[in-house]
């Protein structure tokens, strides 16, 4: 049973993000599946959020918000994983505290997932962040850089080809670092089976 990552730079607080999203979820039979919400420390946006999965077809029963809920067990147990904007090391920071990244992981690995990672939230999904630094300021001081690895390679948001290519071109060893680099530009969407 294959996992699917749905990679965007716009997440559901956006017009832009809430089609690209929306397009792929509408996909999937979405009767009783639910759906775990990591958007902090943005939690703001909760409202925003939950409408958008609501229009996409989750019932408001299913949509479970970090912010509220931190059951690990039952977080592994969620068919979805939306992951959304803010700055790289702090979202992968405050999911290691409370051992989301271990609830996803584990999750995963009973396969049939879908990870839906929005800008900070595609790139954590990666092998490593340790390349955010040229996007994010760690102002966590995360030493360990090791990302969710839900995909095996480097994943770069708000970039388009050409900025990828030139990225590239300008970061000595970075192919040889990692076995695939991707971009995924501000109005597209990245699709992968895993």
């Amino acid at each position: 049973m294959m996992n699917k990552l749905i990679l965007t730079s716009r997440g559901l607080t956006t017009g832009i993000g809430r089609d690209l999203i929306g397009a792929e979820i509408r996909k999937f039979d979405l009767s009783g599946r639910r759906i775990f919400v990591f958007h902090e420390p943005n939690i703001f946006t909760e409202p925003t959020i939950r409408d958008a999965c609501i229009s996409m077809g989750f019932e408001e029963c299913n949509i479970i918000f970090s912010s509220k809920y931190n059951n690990v067990e039952n977080i592994a147990n969620c068919d979805f994983y939306y992951v959304g904007e803010g700055n790289s090391y702090e979202i992968l920071s405050l999911m290691r505290e409370r051992n989301v990244d271990k609830a996803i992981l584990s999750g995963f690995a009973d396969g049939n997932k879908v990870y839906i990672g929005s800008s900070g939230g595609a790139a954590i999904s990666g092998s490593s962040i340790e390349e955010m630094m040229d996007f994010d300021t760690n102002f966590v001081g995360m030493k360990d850089f090791k990302a969710l690895g839900l995909y095996d390679g480097l994943i770069i948001p708000h970039y388009n080809r050409h900025e990828l290519k030139n990225y590239i071109k300008n970061s000595p060893g970075i192919e040889d670092k990692y076995k695939n680099i991707v971009n995924v530009s501000n109005d597209g969407i990245l699709v992968v089976e895993v």
